[in-house]
């Protein structure tokens, strides 16, 4: 084996040398990878892209390097808007001549002469305009562009390099994960600082040829991370292997449809992307033909297990109890492979053994230290924590929501003058200026104020701008929630009521709003201080620190009164203060309103004696507060106590809510 074979036998390596070797394993998603892991990465695989293509790396995108091939890494991340993606329309460099010039965004610049490696540092938190481009653009021969007036048309020359949590994959959409071909694991998830010490550790006796080979390659400063620089070996043997072809054996295609099973999130995509990943491996190896032999080994390097077969013999496909068999196969084979392990051995029946008189203790076994290698498509068992069409912009709800709220995304034409984009509208005015211009002075009788208009333009020289209403553009901006669910939840009254089926048509009417969500506790278990409510705030029900808390046990004291405070105060902070867009919220409390801790003693954080009636009457008196509230629609969950059952509805009352009474739960319901 050669010295850059051997380099390239760890995994982040040989998927970087196969995405520079082929166009269609550009799109790499690395799991638990952190951000300085990234940038290495991407440092690694501009200098493989650099000894394929011959180019030359750039740091910043507007350097020139003359006719050279030029490769560039940019970073996308949670603000860029589609002007920065696409490009927009700007003033030239020469200020005399008053010329509009089209500026190239990041993602369409460059070209034919330039590479651009997009690295996507956490992509849960990618905007909604860089991720209805990256579906876009990602493994797409030809990209066509229509925006203000430009029609264009280029092949991407883009890598893609991204990072992920595995356990927050439910965030992403499937339509974007669905377009990256490699799927890896950085395994950081318990320290990402130990992995990049191990692959600097990795890479440190290539640097000690860093004086033989920095003519060739330069060093990468423009990167922000001191990435090491590849071996003179690992660059002859990339230039030495593209132009090698291997010839795919039907017997590899038929070994790739053992590894993939056509689940609801199959694609085929993945077919070709082990196909495709099998066939640059049998390059690397210098291969003549690509065998089974490079499918399981691609297979390996990606995380994929042969899927279980469905036994043959119990076969009847005239009966019913067939289907039933194969269906329970099939589920079986979900839960196994797509895991990313081998099916369970079955169940053993064990004899009893008795305990013995005399007992000897064993030496411990110390396990040995594996990288745990992740299902590549976890997606498919995933539980989505996404909106429903997440790159979509939601239908507005209230016509009379107030504009400007939420982050700039774009501009669009406008059609009454509020948040104005300045700058666009002057750069939509002056491109029709010498045809306005023209068109006044070839009147015959010209309003009074073009005459004087051309007296200052003998003075100054210049011309001003004709503004038209066509010309108005205003910011297009993300959505924001325009309704809000705030939940009071009180866990002392919850144990004898089926309230979950209850309380889901309000998570459901949550959902499908894309209401933001206000949770209080009351009475939680685990709560900082027990004479106090707690709080949490999110922007959608999907929120996992939302879901969570709705699970929690029951403590000891029941702070209602300091609940509806703290939702009162939200409320108010919400619909009268600030720049909320926030235009109906409904109110749910589940409770059976027998507060036993003054509003007194919760702001004091000590019990103030005597107690007797007061936690209900402050808890009735911070509900009228909220009763007389405008644009907050209320309803009162009634667990129905067996003691004090008029509490509940003197609370709703109070609150001026309607109340719907939560079903009792069975004796044994209740046991188990």
């Amino acid at each position: 084996m050669s010295k850059a074979s051997a380099d390239l036998q760890n995994p982040l390596m040989r998927a970087l040398a196969c995405a520079a070797l082929y166009p269609g394993l550009r799109s790499i998603l690395v799991f638990d990878a952190s951000v300085t892991t990234l940038q290495v990465m991407a440092g690694l695989l501009a200098q493989m892209s650099a000894a394929v293509t011959g180019g030359e790396i750039v740091s910043l995108p507007e350097s020139k390097s003359g006719t050279k091939h030029r490769i560039v890494t940019v970073q996308l991340g949670m603000v860029e808007t589609e002007e920065e993606l696409w490009g927009s329309l700007t003033l030239g460099q020469e200020v005399a001549s008053r010329s509009v010039v089209w500026r190239s965004g990041l993602l369409a610049a460059g070209r034919d002469q330039e590479t651009r490696i997009v690295m996507i540092p956490d992509l849960t938190r990618l905007s909604l305009a860089a991720s209805r481009a990256c579906v876009m653009l990602m493994g797409s021969d030809v990209a066509h562009l229509e925006r203000h007036g430009q029609q264009d048309r280029w092949q991407p020359q883009l890598y893609w390099l991204a990072g992920c949590d595995h356990k927050r994959i439910g965030m992403v959409s499937t339509h974007l994960l669905d377009r990256f071909a490699l799927r890896l694991s950085g395994g950081e998830s318990q320290n990402s600082e130990q992995r990049v010490t191990y692959l600097r550790a990795w890479l440190e006796r290539l640097e000690q040829e860093r004086f033989l080979f920095e003519k060739a390659v330069p060093t990468l400063d423009g990167l922000g991370v001191d990435a090491p620089l590849l071996s003179p070996e690992i660059v002859s043997y990339l230039q030495q292997v593209k132009h090698s072809y291997p010839e795919v054996l039907p017997q590899a295609r038929e070994r790739v449809l053992d590894y993939l099973e056509t689940t609801d999130g199959y694609s085929t995509r993945r077919d070709l992307a082990l196909l495709r990943l099998a066939r640059v491996h049998a390059q690397l190896e210098g291969a003549a033909k690509v065998r089974r032999e490079d499918v399981e080994r691609a297979a390996e390097m990606v995380g994929l297990s042969v899927k279980p077969k469905l036994p043959e013999n119990d076969v009847k496909p005239d009966t019913g109890a067939n289907d039933a068999q194969s269906k329970q196969a099939r589920q079986e084979f979900d839960k196994s492979n797509l895991l990313g392990f081998e099916s369970a051995p079955p169940a053993v029946q064990y004899k009893p053994v008795f305990e013995s008189d005399t007992t000897k203790t064993l030496p411990s076994t110390p396990l040995p230290i594996v990288q745990t290698i992740y299902n590549p498509y976890p997606e498919d068992t995933a539980e989505p924590e996404r909106e429903a069409g997440s790159l979509r912009l939601p239908t507005r709800r209230f016509k009379s929501a107030v504009s400007g709220r939420g982050a700039i995304i774009g501009v669009e034409p406008a059609t009454i003058p509020q948040d104005l984009a300045l700058v666009n509208t002057l750069l939509e005015s002056a491109k029709y200026q010498k045809l306005r211009w023209k068109a006044l002075l070839e009147k015959q009788a010209p309003p009074e104020w073009v005459r004087q208009v051309l007296l200052k333009r003998s003075e100054n020289g210049h011309d001003p701008l004709i503004l038209q209403s066509g010309d108005l553009r205003r910011y297009r901006r993300a959505a924001v929630p325009e309704q809000m669910l705030t939940l009071i939840l009180d866990y002392t009254c919850l144990h004898e009521c089926n309230w979950r089926e209850t309380l889901l048509p309000y998570l459901q009417w949550a959902y499908v709003e894309r209401a933001s969500v206000c949770l209080v506790q009351v009475g939680g278990i685990d709560a900082q201080d027990e004479l106090r409510a707690e709080k949490r705030e999110a922007d959608n029900i999907l929120v996992p620190r939302i879901q969570s808390r709705l699970e929690i046990d029951r403590g000891k004291a029941t702070p209602l009164a300091h609940g509806l405070d703290l939702a009162l105060q939200t409320l108010r902070h919400t619909l009268q203060h600030g720049r909320s867009a926030v235009q109906q919220v409904v109110l749910v409390v589940i409770s059976d309103g027998r507060g036993n801790v003054p509003l007194e003693a919760s702001r004091a954080g000590r019990v103030l004696p005597p107690v007797g009636k007061r936690g209900i009457e402050d808890a009735l008196q911070v509900a009228r507060q909220i009763e007389a509230l405008k644009r907050v629609e209320s309803v009162v969950l009634n667990p129905q106590p067996k003691y004090y059952a008029d509490l509940p509805v003197k609370l709703a009352q109070a609150l001026g809510a309607k109340i719907a009474e939560i079903p009792s739960l069975k004796a044994w319901e209740v046991d188990g």
